[in-house]
């Protein structure tokens, strides 16, 4: 075996090194970003079809995404209405998904 031929390997061998740990990185952040639990009790803003705008009692609003939630759960909600709603950041963290939306007590 040559040196250019040996260096060639040792570079395309720690190229492929590299490439592994970034996307095992990647799958780490990407998990764990889905798993990040949520709780949050506000008034809705508005709602529409599979979407709904949550204000919170500090002043901030925030996009729920409905799709996992049971239609029965959410059907009847008005602007006003007070709720529990709890679920996960999504993975680009600007939005909840919810998973069980609750009258507020």
């Amino acid at each position: 075996m040559t040196k250019t031929t040996a260096s060639s390997r040792f570079r395309v061998g720690v190229t492929r090194l590299v490439l592994a740990v970034l996307v095992l990185c990647a799958l780490v952040v990407s998990v764990e970003a889905q798993t990040v639990p949520v709780r949050l009790i506000g008034a809705v803003q508005w709602i529409g079809g599979q979407k709904m705008a949550l204000a919170l009692d500090d002043g901030a609003s925030v996009h729920v995404d409905l799709a996992s939630v049971e239609q029965e759960a959410y059907q009847r909600l008005t602007s006003g209405d007070r709720i529990v709603v709890t679920g996960a950041l999504s993975p680009r963290r600007d939005r909840v998904i919810a998973t069980a939306i609750l009258p507020a007590q």
